[in-house]
């Protein structure tokens, strides 16, 4: 039977009928190609543990309004493919962030692990001594609450429920609160023991990090020798906070609060959280883990009861190749995101879609270079799994005008000169800027201008005052701005900690409004306008009743009057970008164990998941209360699925 195909004897009504009763309903008229321990690889399973169905030809994947049919069938694989079978407790899909948790956590409950990765091991650390970005271990922070750390630096304790609460929030409850709780409550537990086994490396720190080389088309000057051996110390590792040393947390800006709850590790260059994870990495593979890289995840195995027992993967440099993991205990699937799957893209993300679509995109404009194409969802679902409902979402947050000072309040103008929301709530932003005319935009500030940029929360993007090196830089740029010079001044930026050589931004100066709208490209009416509206915001800001119009919380009202005025610029547009990841994943219950059918009162034994796999964690986009928590996420929740997986929880 076809993914396509009803299951003979049954109408469609009686196939919506039959699965709105519960997963059993569902799952009998299910496909799926997998083997059972006694049959050869990739037969049928027994019908009642498939997944859902396709509602008619060529429609959809039935319980999700996605177009065409993404999900496809299993592949089917020959036993005489089969050229190795390995038993290990549990097997984790993909070694990134999750993934490696995953495995940390199945090996400290005594569990021996395969971790099966895509990648080559070179992608994640530095073979050839250059100081290069890897791909690897995609991302430079772990955000997390109340680790030993983070409280040493001065940073917490703070009430993990206020923080879980602001994440609901943030969401608008399109998430499930159990799985914001296990992450924001076992974080810093979670950190707290990576750092006891980077601790103990000591000496292999030294060895291999003590003399690593950093190009200058990374650094922004000379190539430099860097001494990586001890990331725990500034400015190696960074807290994304405010400029304020006395800063009291969280910060509520626009509605929404903010804590600096993270480690960066920046530095000389982002991505150096490699000289961080690898270490854990080896202490993984000391005590009972395996990486299998250059392996890919192709279809999971069950037993003749629907219960995963293990994964058929394709050894990358044998295609063709195939070998059978056997999970005694458990499979963690940790396979990362889908965006480097244009059609499953296009087919789930949808808002984004028809956003793109509206603006002339079609599914080719969203090809992407990445090795994450989805196939551990598609896995999941071919065993009896479900995607979360929309709105599914990705990290393609669209920022307003920000120029280098990141998403602080200052005043935004569109491109009619009008001002246009509540410049604080940097939680709505993005979906307000797509409905935006498509065009130029500004913030516009004055003499004040660190009185605006010192009250920015904390939120991704947000001004950060953590690495020293870097604001002093920004500062430094700032006082080297040329008033009155209509082509702007690039100073160095204070948004994302990254890398002095390329995180810039343009900056306006000029004596009066008048001049300043003329350097932003505002002409005729636009600039009549833009005039005006900032007339308009100075007397919301004096007035007693405050921002009348869209909110904004009266401390944050600040005048822009006094010379020099200073302003930056950008071009919207309704164009989506996925941004780094897609953030959908499959229903998982709090033990991180995949519903069947969606259905948390029946979790698919021997199947677990985390990371970008896991679904119902941000609903439509990446808008959070601290810097980092997609890593600082997938790694919790990677550590808890390994610890469940090896107990068979």
């Amino acid at each position: 039977m076809s993914n396509h195909e009803v299951k003979k004897g049954f109408s469609r009504r009686d196939f919506l009928k039959s699965s709105a009763v519960g997963a059993v309903g569902l799952a009998a008229m299910g496909v799926l190609t997998a083997c059972d321990s006694s049959a050869p690889a990739g037969a049928p399973a027994p019908e009642g543990n498939g997944a859902p169905v396709a509602a008619s030809e060529g429609e959809r994947i039935f319980g999700m309004c996605s177009t065409g049919d993404w999900l496809g069938k299993a592949p089917q694989i020959e036993a005489a493919a089969i050229k190795e079978v390995i038993e290990k407790d549990v097997v984790v899909v993909g070694g990134g962030h999750s993934g490696l948790l995953a495995a940390l956590g199945a090996v400290d409950e005594g569990a021996s692990v395969a971790v099966i990765e895509t990648q080559p091991w070179s992608s994640f650390v530095d073979l050839k001594g250059d100081g290069t970005n890897r791909s690897g271990w995609y991302g430079e922070d772990i955000g997390h609450i109340n680790s030993k750390w983070l409280i040493g630096r001065g940073f917490g304790p703070y009430n993990t429920g206020e923080i879980a609460y602001e994440f609901v929030k943030r969401t608008m409850g399109r998430c499930d609160p159990d799985l914001i709780r296990k992450y924001v409550q076992n974080s810093g537990p979670m950190l707290d023991r990576m750092m006891e086994i980077y601790a103990s490396m000591g000496d292999r720190r030294i060895q291999e990090d003590s003399a690593v080389v950093v190009k200058k088309e990374l650094h922004g000057k000379d190539d430099v020798t860097v001494d990586y051996s001890d990331m725990t110390q500034y400015p190696l590792s960074v807290v994304h906070h405010q400029h304020d040393e006395d800063q009291v947390y969280p910060m509520q800006v626009g509605d929404y609060k903010t804590w600096p709850c993270n480690i960066q590790f920046y530095g000389h260059q982002g991505n150096n959280i490699e000289y961080f994870n690898k270490y854990i990495c080896y202490y993984a593979q000391e005590h009972g883990a395996t990486w299998y890289f250059e392996h890919t995840g192709v279809v999971l195995v069950q037993d003749a009861g629907g219960h995963v027992t293990g994964v058929i993967a394709e050894d990358l440099n044998s295609p063709g190749t195939y070998k059978q993991f056997n999970a005694r205990q458990g499979v963690v699937m940790a396979a990362g995101d889908f965006k480097g799957n244009p059609e499953m893209c296009w087919a789930l993300l949808n808002e984004y879609m028809e956003w793109a679509e509206r603006s002339g995109q079609t599914v080719a404009d969203w090809q992407y270079t990445s090795t994450r194409s989805g196939t551990g969802h598609k896995m999941m679902c071919w065993a009896g799994g479900i995607m979360e409902t929309t709105p599914r979402g990705c990290m393609g947050k669209k920022s307003g005008p920000s120029g280098p000072w990141g998403a602080g309040p200052f005043l935004q103008l569109n491109k009619k000169g009008r001002r246009f929301h509540n410049e604080a709530g940097t939680a709505t932003a993005s979906g307000i800027m797509f409905r935006q005319p498509q065009g130029l935009a500004s913030f516009v500030t004055d003499k004040k201008v660190f009185q605006t940029l010192f009250k920015g929360g904390l939120d991704h993007g947000a001004p950060n005052f953590g690495w020293k090196e870097m604001a002093d830089a920004m500062l430094e740029g700032f006082n080297s701005i040329e008033v009155g010079n209509p082509e702007g001044t690039q100073i160095s930026g204070v948004a994302v900690a990254e890398s002095l050589a390329y995180m810039k931004g343009t900056v306006y100066a000029a004596n009066t409004l008048d001049e300043l709208a003329d350097f932003l490209g505002y002409t005729g009416d636009a600039k009549k306008t833009f005039l005006a509206e900032v007339a308009h915001y100075n007397e919301l800001c004096r007035s007693a009743e405050g921002d009348i119009d869209y909110g904004k919380q009266k401390n944050l009202m600040i005048p822009v009057d006094e010379a020099p005025f200073y302003g930056g610029k950008s071009e919207l547009n309704s164009k989506p970008s996925l941004g780094l990841v897609t953030l959908a994943g499959v229903v998982a219950d709090e033990e991180f164990r995949v519903a069947r059918a969606g259905n948390k009162e029946d979790p698919i034994k021997g199947l677990y998941t985390c990371g970008n796999c896991l679904g119902n964690r941000y609903g439509l986009e990446y808008v959070t209360p601290m810097a980092g928590n997609s890593l600082g996420m997938a790694m919790t929740h990677g550590w808890l699925a390994g610890k469940n997986a090896a107990q068979g929880i």
